[in-house]
């Protein structure tokens, strides 16, 4: 299938092609400069997602299109933005040619903003059991999962057996990883003794492992000890400065020797680049991310951009965090560069931190706010305004707002529904 027979060829000299329809690449295509570039978005779905919130989707305080927003709506009135959904498959940057599963993509110039994906670590054996949290479909598997065991552990009569249903590890206590534990352990209270009247929920066991010395390593000291304190309040098992060196789908071992019967592990340890295949060695860097410049142009390449978590830039304080954030002020910063004249200089990136937050459960979160440090319920509060905030779309506001004033006053988490029964393809 040639370019021609997929778009409607509009004469445009300038044609940029991002490739993922996330934070930074939904950002330049609404921001650039319509005028001088014609846009054409790639993604395999045709939706956002604000991954900030998945976690209330796996642990059921959220339906899954509560933090999804149609790609299609957002562009809807840009003539000069064109969505396809399609599976890249590689970058021909010699021929300037995107090869995807709909087609050859010609390109003038190729943002890729394809985020992240979860990185094992050459845990092969781990990979093919632990469930992560990147999408949504990654989501409703984790809801899913939980519910299915529990119902296997109310037939259970082996003991043992039955603690493995009941037992759930979070490896990686960044904020993905909290904030999972900090749902799990609202469940385990408020949720699960009414529904699993017949389960002894004292057996359960909610672990939280991580190789490093704190949890929330990238938040300061005061954050992550008020952390710490906030989710041993929870009962929630903390372990840090220890790795786990494999998970067989039924047992986990430990650097330190020890070992847990788990019929349930979740991986939030380590994240790389979502790589498009095509680039040489000399253009990546550790994680599988492209090595870019202050202007956010792929080393060795003059009409190839990389935005968010597949882009590595040095800063005066290292690379940049993998956060949504960088993503939005990277897509900005190149949206204004590219709409300058061609001898203009371009302006180099400088990222501006407004500081960050994770959530710990009902009234619980930190924050990092320059040199403030929040704890407890107004971190809480703070948190929700933020989320609220930047969420697209105002029915996503207004539902996610009435889920949570309702979960707030009933202890409730309403979806836990079983709809598509998770099935291990491994």
């Amino acid at each position: 299938m040639s370019f021609i027979d997929i778009f409607s060829p509009s004469g445009h000299s300038n044609r940029v092609v991002i490739v993922g329809g996330g934070f930074g690449g939904t950002e330049l295509a609404l921001r650039i400069n319509k005028i001088q570039y014609e846009v054409v978005l790639l993604d395999r779905h045709n939706y956002l997602t604000f991954q900030p919130l998945l976690y209330q989707v796996a642990t059921g305080g959220l339906e899954p299109d509560s933090v999804a927003y149609p790609l299609r709506k957002i562009f809807g009135k840009k003539k000069k933005v064109l969505f396809r959904l399609a599976n890249v498959q590689s970058v021909d940057a010699a021929k300037k040619v995107v090869r995807t599963d709909i087609g050859d993509i010609c390109y003038d110039k190729l943002v890729l903003a394809t985020g992240s994906v979860s990185n094992f670590f050459g845990q092969e054996t781990t990979r093919q059991h632990a469930l992560s949290l990147k999408s949504v479909t990654d989501a409703l598997d984790i809801r899913s999962f939980i519910l299915q065991n529990f119902e296997k552990a109310l037939l259970e009569r082996d003991p043992v057996i039955r603690e493995s249903y009941l037992n759930l590890v979070v490896v990686g206590a960044g904020p993905t990883g909290v904030e999972i534990v900090g749902a799990l352990s609202e469940l385990r209270a408020h949720v699960l003794p009414s529904d699993y009247p017949d389960l002894d929920l004292s057996h359960m066991r909610i672990m939280l492992v991580e190789a490093d010395s704190k949890v929330l390593g990238a938040m300061s000291a005061t954050s992550s000890e008020n952390a710490i304190r906030q989710l041993r309040e929870l009962q929630v098992d903390i372990r840090l400065g220890v790795r786990l060196m494999e998970y067989n789908g039924e047992k986990a071992v430990f650097s330190t020797g020890e070992t847990i019967q788990t019929r349930s592990l979740f991986w939030t340890a380590g994240v790389m680049g979502n790589m498009v295949p095509g680039f040489p060695a000399s253009s990546l860097v550790r994680g599988n991310r492209l090595l870019v410049d202050a202007c956010n142009r792929v080393a060795g390449y003059d009409d190839v951009y990389a935005l968010g978590d597949i882009a590595s830039m040095e800063s005066p304080a290292g690379p940049h965090p993998m956060l949504a954030p960088v993503a939005i002020q990277q897509a900005r910063n190149l949206a204004d560069n590219l709409g300058k004249s061609p001898d203009a200089d371009w302006t180099h990136f400088s990222y501006r931190d407004k500081g960050t937050m994770a959530t710990i459960g009902r009234s619980r979160a930190v924050a990092d706010i320059k040199k403030l440090h929040l704890k407890g319920f107004i971190a809480w509060i703070a948190w929700l305004f933020i989320h609220l905030i930047l969420l697209v779309g105002f029915r996503n506001k207004l539902v996610v707002m009435l889920n949570w004033i309702w979960n707030y006053f009933s202890y409730d988490r309403a979806i836990r529904l079983i709809i598509r029964p998770y099935k291990n393809i491994h």
